[in-house]
């Protein structure tokens, strides 16, 4: 099977500056068991919490179809898989090969195919919810682990695939209650790798450091009464003075983000209104409404400068404005990549042997690896996504197949490096 798939990556060599070859051409690739679990996988709308269990379930029979050990932990309410492949020497430091099962929700009248579907067109992209984000990362860890075993390769240390069931929702059952466990830290870890980029380009990327999440809800209060009237000072009226006020914060920040490199993304504070709740009937002016508010602050950002200007925005709007926070977190810290830190020497090798170039970068969102890294742990958010349009958390999310299966061969060797650092 490998030898075919080598082939034809040496046959389709230009669709790898321009993955768009079309369904004949493709067909052995379609039918590639790799492509076909990943298939399987997208079909599980994860995005749905009663759908968790099934996806435990299909990463129980991963396991046993490779004589791994399946162990599913719940330090809170949802489940936490781990499959382990034991390494030679497993008094070393562990590697962590961490992904999560969730998505988020995905509008089915956005999508070009429905969005559980794994559709894959006539030039080989697939589309489905969790293709980018981050179903196919899972699925590279496994495959790559399943060709290193098939070509009798033992690594010195001892891998672990962990499956996080609520990335998307801030890690409260997950990761962070994991953390707390026995269990974690009888896993031994010494370095992650977790969730990366896409690229427009053959340039990958590595994240270091993760912006830090404040996600703020605002409720607003104001002068309610019936429809027909013209009521000063209502709530929705304070509503517009606070998108008024916070477009020019917004507008600054898009200014910084211009004035930088594409990819600094640690330059500038993400500011969104991202839901507004309001309302009880039509004939009724609301007294109350409620804003939610994604932000995603600076590496430079102070914290007591954030924090006095959205007192600021709400000493605008009015007083009675009632503030909390659905995710506040003050600190990320950053995982060194240098030549002092080995397991990135091996990454950069590893990335190099396939001649392509790797990049570290500020995630623009934030992952599990921020927690991990405020505990001093390494860990790298990598995916290998080149010449892929992002489409994280948008409709018509897709990678190709073509870089599916490249990305397999990239994990071989990245595992296979890591796995031997002594």
């Amino acid at each position: 099977m490998w030898r075919a798939y080598l082939y034809f990556l040496m046959l389709f060599k230009v669709t790898l500056s321009n993955p768009t070859p079309k369904t004949g051409v493709l067909q052995p690739f379609l039918d590639n068991p790799a492509v076909k679990l990943l298939q399987e996988y997208i079909q599980i709308d994860t995005s749905r919490e009663e759908n968790i269990g099934r996806a435990v379930n299909f990463w129980k029979r991963q396991a046993a179809e490779l004589g791994l050990p399946f162990m599913v932990y719940r330090p809170s309410s949802k489940p936490i898989c781990v499959i382990t492949w034991t390494g030679a020497n497993p008094k070393l430091p562990s590697i962590i090969l961490n992904s999560h099962i969730d998505v988020v929700p995905a509008d089915e009248q956005e999508w070009t195919y429905p969005p559980f579907s794994g559709y894959i067109d006539e030039n080989g992209n697939m589309y489905g919810r969790g293709t980018q984000d981050t179903k196919a990362v899972a699925l590279h860890y496994l495959e790559a682990i399943r060709k290193l075993k098939e070509d009798n390769v033992t690594l010195q240390r001892t891998l672990h695939i962990t499956l996080m069931p609520d990335e998307e929702t801030g890690g409260f059952n997950g990761i962070i209650p994991f953390m707390e466990t026995e269990e974690f830290r009888a896993l031994k870890p010494g370095f992650i790798l977790d969730e990366g980029l896409s690229s427009p380009d053959g340039t990958l990327y590595a994240t270091y450091q993760d912006k830090r999440p404040w996600q703020i809800n605002l409720t607003i209060h104001g002068e309610g009464g019936h429809g027909s009237t013209f009521s000063d000072g209502t709530a929705m009226q304070k509503v517009q003075k606070l998108m008024d006020i916070t477009t020019g914060f917004r507008e600054q920040q898009k200014k910084i983000m211009v004035s930088k490199d594409v990819n600094d993304f640690g330059s500038y504070t993400t500011f969104n209104i991202n839901i507004i709740k309001g309302g009880v009937a039509p004939n009724i002016i609301p007294s109350k409404v409620t804003v939610v508010i994604d932000m995603r602050l600076a590496v430079t950002a102070e914290v007591h400068e954030a924090e006095a200007l959205i007192q600021s925005w709400i000493a605008q709007v009015g007083n009675e404005t009632e503030l909390s926070f659905i995710r506040k977190l003050d600190v990320s810290k950053a995982t060194i990549l240098d030549d002092s830190n080995p397991y990135w020497v091996a990454v950069v090798d590893a990335v190099g042997e396939m001649d392509m170039k790797i990049v570290p970068i500020v995630s623009p969102a934030t992952s599990d690896m921020l927690f991990l890294r405020n505990r001093e742990y390494p860990a790298i958010g990598f995916a290998y996504r080149p010449y892929t349009v992002s489409l994280m958390h948008a409709a018509d999310e897709y990678l190709n197949m073509v870089t599916f299966l490249k990305g397999i061969d990239m994990y071989t060797r990245i595992l296979k490096k890591i796995g031997n650092i002594l």
